[in-house]
């Protein structure tokens, strides 16, 4: 990836090295004649003049610059449409093959892998050459995502909206491809019979993957697309009720938050916009910023932590919540008076009289209640696991310690305690609980200005990591939209390695994405400051980020 984020603006035939077109399809001079010695040519009647304008109308637009010579009209740097059509055909047959508009086809290029693409129609010129119009299925390696495609199943393509004529000796083979909704799992029996799949868009000039609306363009009756059946899915998370635009109040998670900055700004634009956006949790290893944070968002519950810590804990929050939540109606078994065995000294010395009153032994602390919870090494000695803060029956905050779970096994009503008044108070997000993830990984390894990055290795550098904490976050809470910014230089970084790696893991979660980059002089701000924006959204909710921030 170039400076430029749409320099990937290109269609299939010039996803290699050099732009190089496809070997067969180079538009010449050389005349075909639709004859039955030909391997490739148009069978049947042509498709009735009023019929084919009707369904065709730019062929037949420019008769101006036809009669001034020209035979053709340039779309973009690497297509031309052809406009001295003399008929258009329904069917041609191709190697004893017979194929119908909207049918799908391998097409040759210069690459030992065949393109993939669906012929939306037939057509001879004025000098008798048989032509057909394609658009263009993408694999993912083919798209922005590039070198970061591994992860993605090989039979996995992108509609997108890149069309181009080519002479029909290019076409190879038929295809079958199976178009599902972008919201479920594929079983592997309902891939049987079928070459690929495809459940998104690419928007090329957007740099965007979007959700396939049906709207009948380049469709036929035909046999080379099927829609899956309602026995082939299989229903995974994204199957649920997503939140939508119009919920009285909708949740954010600010991660690497800062002073808040980012979340703000989005609240205040969600409110123009008549969306009531609420930062419910934020997160940032720098303990000022968190603090000037809570002044400006006293309800919000904010967390001074690594970000890879925060996702573990949430991980063990969701276990606890699942254990003890649905216990919430039966009795317990633990005693009223909880005793635990402690693992570390007291944080402060205490008097005589009070350790005879409240210690049943020298080595057993009763616990009045729990306070926090983390997940980490909070007290540096090494272990590090999942955390709580234990208030001790009578002594004050200041003698709060941090106490690994596997020593509160014998305080499993206090446990409970804590997890129900959590649960009901929203301590932590779980799955489903958040409507909006945004954030600013930390740029210092990307930025132009630091002089020793790591290019060969970007993830080797933990901040780069950041963007892969990041996208765990998002793929363990899995919200309806998600923002990421950063830098310009991401897309220039080695090779736009990062960049790619964030789109590729949008994708692979099935939401839609786009990335751009957006100046903040065209917003009211008096600089001229460009930073990157990647969005994602929920495949079931609109992915115009304008719908959204105003």
């Amino acid at each position: 990836m170039s400076s430029d984020p749409m320099s990937d603006r290109r269609s299939p035939r010039f996803s290699t090295p050099g732009n190089a077109k496809l070997t067969a399809c180079k538009n010449n001079n050389t005349r075909r004649s639709s004859n039955a010695s030909s391997v490739s040519f148009f069978i049947g009647d042509p498709i009735p003049d009023q019929d084919a304008r009707r369904r065709w109308p730019y062929r037949y637009q420019n008769k101006r610059q036809r009669n001034n010579g020209g035979n053709s009209t340039a779309l973009d740097d690497e297509d031309e449409l052809i406009l001295d059509v003399r008929c258009h055909y329904a069917q041609a047959k191709i190697l004893k093959s017979v194929f119908d508009i909207g049918d799908c086809a391998y097409v040759k290029g210069e690459t030992k892998k065949n393109f993939v693409g669906k012929i939306i129609e037939f057509f001879k010129t004025m000098d008798d050459e048989d032509y057909f119009r394609v658009q263009w299925f993408y694999r993912a390696e083919d798209t922005v995502i590039g070198d970061e495609a591994k992860p993605h199943d090989e039979k996995r393509l992108f509609l997108s909206d890149v069309m181009n004529d080519n002479p029909i000796d290019c076409i190879v083979s038929k295809v079958k491809i199976l178009q599902v909704p972008a919201s479920v799992d594929l079983k592997p029996k309902s891939l049987s019979g079928f070459d690929f799949f495809y459940d998104m868009k690419y928007l090329v000039d957007y740099t965007t993957f979007s959700t396939v609306i049906d709207d009948g363009v380049g469709f036929s009756s035909c046999d080379s697309i099927k829609k899956i059946e309602d026995d082939c899915l299989s229903p995974n998370f994204w199957n649920f009720s997503s939140p939508k635009l119009h919920k009285a109040e909708m949740a954010l998670l600010d991660l690497y938050s800062g002073c808040g900055g980012m979340s703000t700004g989005l609240c205040l634009g969600a409110k123009l916009s008549g969306i009531n956006l609420v930062t419910k949790w934020a997160l940032d290893i720098n303990k000022s910023a968190c603090e000037s944070l809570r002044l400006n968002h006293p309800k919000a519950q904010i967390r001074n932590e690594p970000a890879e810590d925060f996702l573990h804990l949430l991980k063990e929050w969701d276990k606890l919540c699942k254990r003890y939540v649905g216990e919430a109606g039966n009795k317990t078994r633990s005693s009223s008076r909880t005793q635990i065995q402690s693992k570390s000294k007291l944080q402060s010395q205490r008097s005589n009289d009070s350790r005879s009153k409240k210690k049943n032994s020298s080595d057993e602390h009763e616990v009045a209640s729990l306070v926090d919870i983390c997940y980490g090494d909070p007290n540096g000695n090494g272990d590090s696991g999942l955390h709580f803060k234990v208030r001790w029956d009578g002594y004050g905050p200041s003698e709060d310690t941090w106490e690994l779970i596997e020593g509160l096994s014998n305080c499993q009503e206090r446990v409970q305690e804590f997890v129900l008044k959590g649960y009901k108070t929203g301590l932590l997000p779980r799955p489903g609980d958040v409507d909006v993830i945004c954030g600013g990984p930390p740029c210092q390894g990307i930025s132009g200005y630091n002089r020793f990055r790591n290019v060969d290795n970007p993830l080797d550098d933990d901040r780069n990591r950041q963007i892969v904490v990041f996208m765990d976050i998002v793929e363990f809470l899995r919200p309806t939209y998600v923002l990421m910014e950063n830098v310009c230089d991401i897309l220039r970084f080695a090779n736009a390695q990062l960049a790619r790696y964030a789109v590729s893991r949008l994708v692979l979660l099935k939401y839609q994405a786009s990335l751009g980059i957006m100046a903040a002089g065209c917003y009211g701000l008096p600089q001229f400051r460009l930073r990157v924006f990647l969005w994602g959204a929920h495949p079931n909710e609109a992915s115009n980020p304008s719908l959204f921030i105003s």
